[in-house]
């Protein structure tokens, strides 16, 4: 939703999102960049609704404005609110980043004047844990249409949002990448989701890419799957250095089937016990 578009003129300033992954074993540390163009006359406000992960934990907020770099704060949510409506009401350039639910965050730009390109960046971690052996990473792009039981939503009128629609392809550009460290080898790296180009640069390290036809695959959920079960039991491990401490991460995977046990021969003991009286 854009507040203050002129008639005819571009009312949809986002012209970019854009995903940059880092997968370390099972955390995948995540940059979502959002870039914001004023093309049109008339100052604009941008209040834009996108989904995340229900593991995501968020940890910074940057917008940049030209040279210029200005890094959130965290607060409670009135306070987050009124500071945000007062830089507004000076003219001032400023953000918003609110959680209306687990998976469901609300962005606000204020003050983009004409000519202004502004980018927005989201940075947050999450836990990935495989199942039946398998890993999945799930970067979300779409906020669906929600049942409400005849209720109009909530303040933001988050459930009345406009959607994308199957088949039609979104207004701006988007675009992901993931470089994968699993700390032991992979398998099987693919997306149900989207065409990708996966770089090997060991066994145990993979970059990978949305293909170049994907450049408009913003109105799908962005899935990676992989593998580490191999056909033995493995053990990764992952060392950090800070510059002030040091971490390792290291965990075992099991292999893809166990091999049928061999028993020697049953035998049976008896025995007894008694006592002397």
């Amino acid at each position: 939703m854009v507040k203050g578009a002129a008639n005819g003129v571009d009312a949809l300033p986002l012209k970019n999102t854009s995903a940059k992954v880092n997968i370390a074993g099972v955390i995948a540390d995540v940059a979502v960049t959002q870039t914001y163009v004023n093309t049109g006359t008339q100052t604009l406000e941008c209040v834009y609704v996108f989904p995340g992960s229900t593991q995501a934990a968020v940890y910074g907020l940057t917008m940049r404005i030209g040279q210029r770099t200005v890094k959130a704060k965290i607060a409670e949510r009135e306070k987050a609110r009124a500071q945000y409506e007062q830089a507004k009401r000076e003219g001032k350039r400023a953000s918003l980043l609110e959680q209306q639910r687990p998976n469901v965050f609300q962005m606000n730009v204020a003050n983009i004047t004409p000519g202004d390109t502004i980018e927005v960046e989201l940075r947050y971690t999450e836990l990935l844990v495989p199942e039946n052996g398998e890993y999945r990473f799930v970067y979300p792009t779409v906020v669906g249409p929600r049942y409400t039981n005849g209720k109009s939503g909530n303040n933001n009128g988050s459930t009345a949002q406009p959607y994308q629609h199957k088949g039609d392809a979104p207004f701006y550009a988007s675009e992901a990448f993931v470089h994968l460290a699993a700390g032991m080898p992979v398998l099987d790296v693919q997306s149900p989701s989207h065409r990708i180009d996966v770089d090997y640069k060991t066994d145990a390290d993979a970059d990978v890419r949305l293909h170049q036809t994907e450049t408009k695959g913003g109105n799908r959920d962005f899935i990676l799957k992989y593998s580490l079960r191999g056909e033995q039991v493995d053990a990764g491990l992952l060392l950090y250095d800070d510059g002030d401490e040091k971490f390792f991460s290291a965990w075992p995977s099991r292999p893809k089937a166990w091999p049928k046990p061999t028993f020697p021969p049953a035998s049976i003991f008896l025995w007894s016990t008694c006592r002397v009286l």
